[in-house]
């Protein structure tokens, strides 16, 4: 790779590096605030729509969205028959009350917890974007929280970017992407009663959370472009702006060129990498994550024609259901639009898992579906045949990755995960059920 500092130039002069880099300029007030990049700022943000009470004056939509997103989320499955459900549709919510930064007595702070008199529960809410859960943080939190709220039922909740594992069991999984598609839908479904300045507000807010998880194919293929034409130029930059990552393997070559240049290069390296960070960063970001390049080895050895190569979560489908789910009920915006996928995703720092999942077809194909699965033996939670459920995971497994930085690793991780004796048995049940329910259909 030719480490030339004319690359530089030659990548600020392109127009699809200045077109991605327009994208990620337009001004939004919350990446002025820097909101982005601090959890506090979000929890803000959060206990604000939190409250019915606030002048956003939407009353309690969100915080009624959020609990039913956290019974009709897959990964809550088992914990939602402790809790009286149901009522979170039609329960009055006005009366809550909103803790920012809870105190638990010298154990830390609770990001928020809100206080729900009407269902006698407290939602505890421990709010990661970019910093990791510190050791027992989980259960400090939760401790202290039964302690203080005895006769309370405490519902404690890991929010998370990308749905990061909590490290304790009693915890439920959320997601930004969770709360991105509960305020897009009310802006979406009630703009003409929102107020303008209120609607403009959330549209920044939601603005920001796209930039964040949205990874738009266009603007992931210009990246990936751009990050292949000019790799050299693209590490060099993010090398001698980021000395914490020096040590990533894509930078040793640029690590020893950046040791040979004197202060003044690296100081106008610095100016450019810091007018153009954010464009930089995410086409190295795009560029250097090897779980997609893996994903297209994975899918050009197993001979798979029917999936999406994106670059958190690739996804598949086998070919052998291909006839089937043509047959079945079709999805505009779930990832293929078939009402069955399989995906892997990056767990962590070590850990890669697969997820098999019914999606949200309609209720009067989805019962037969899943009741055919459950009588070939394929099990999951109960309430994942409830009119009303969206999504249902039939199967799991995960792998322990020991080089994220190795596509090769990464590859054969994923064969793994499908070459098990158990997702054999999946694979085959799951085959033969969409033949039998769909060969006569005319």
């Amino acid at each position: 790779m030719n480490y030339s500092l004319d690359n530089i130039l030659q990548l600020e002069n392109t127009p699809e590096f200045n077109m991605l880099d327009q994208q990620f300029n337009e001004f939004n007030p919350f990446k002025v605030l820097r909101v982005a990049k601090y959890e506090i700022r979000h929890s803000n943000v959060l206990a604000w729509l939190f409250d019915p009470n606030e002048n956003h004056r939407l009353g309690s939509f969100f915080l009624r969205k959020v609990l039913m997103n956290l019974v009709t989320r897959a990964d809550n499955d088992d914990k939602i028959d402790a809790f009286p459900y149901l009522s979170f549709a039609h329960a009055s919510l006005s009366d809550i009350v909103v803790y920012r930064e809870w105190s638990t007595n010298g154990h830390g702070a609770v990001d928020l917890l809100i206080e729900i008199p009407t269902l006698n529960i407290v939602l505890l809410i421990e709010n990661k974007v970019h910093s990791v859960e510190s050791t027992g943080q989980l259960a400090r939190y939760l401790t202290s929280a039964k302690k203080h709220y005895p006769e309370w039922n405490i519902l404690p909740v890991f929010l998370t970017l990308s749905g990061d594992t909590p490290s304790h069991d009693a915890y439920w999984m959320l997601t930004y992407e969770d709360v991105l598609h509960i305020i897009k839908q009310e802006l979406t479904l009630n703009k003409a009663t929102i107020a303008n300045n209120i609607h403009d507000f959330l549209s920044y807010y939601v603005a920001l959370l796209e930039e964040r998880l949205v990874d738009d194919e266009k603007t992931m293929e210009t990246a990936l472009q751009l990050y292949q034409d000019y790799a050299s130029a693209i590490h060099l930059l993010y090398a001698n702006a980021n000395p914490s990552k020096q040590k990533q393997v894509e930078l040793r070559q640029a690590v020893k060129t950046l040791a040979t240049l004197d202060n003044e290069i690296k100081h106008h390296l610095h100016l450019i990498y810091n007018r153009k960070y954010q464009t930089i960063d995410y086409i190295f970001k795009t560029g250097s994550d090897l779980v997609r390049q893996a994903f297209l080895e994975f899918v050009k050895e197993q001979g798979i024609t029917t999936y999406s190569a994106h670059s958190r979560v690739p996804h598949f489908v086998m070919n052998d259901w291909l006839t089937g789910l043509e047959q079945m009920d079709q999805l505009k915006r779930y990832w293929l639009n078939y009402g069955l996928i399989i995906w892997f995703e990056r767990k962590g720092s070590k850990r890669l898992k697969l997820y098999v999942e019914v999606g949200p077809i309609d209720y009067a194909e989805r019962l037969p579906l899943l009741e055919a699965l459950e009588a070939k033996n394929i099990s999951f939670w109960k309430s994942g045949k409830q009119e009303g459920k969206k999504f249902t995971r039939i199967y799991t497994d995960t792998i322990d990755v020991s080089d994220w930085t190795n596509a090769t690793i990464i590859t054969n991780a994923m064969t793994s995960l499908l070459n098990t004796k158990a997702f054999h048995s999946v694979n085959t049940t799951v085959t033969k059920v969409l033949a039998d329910l769909y060969t006569v259909r005319t």
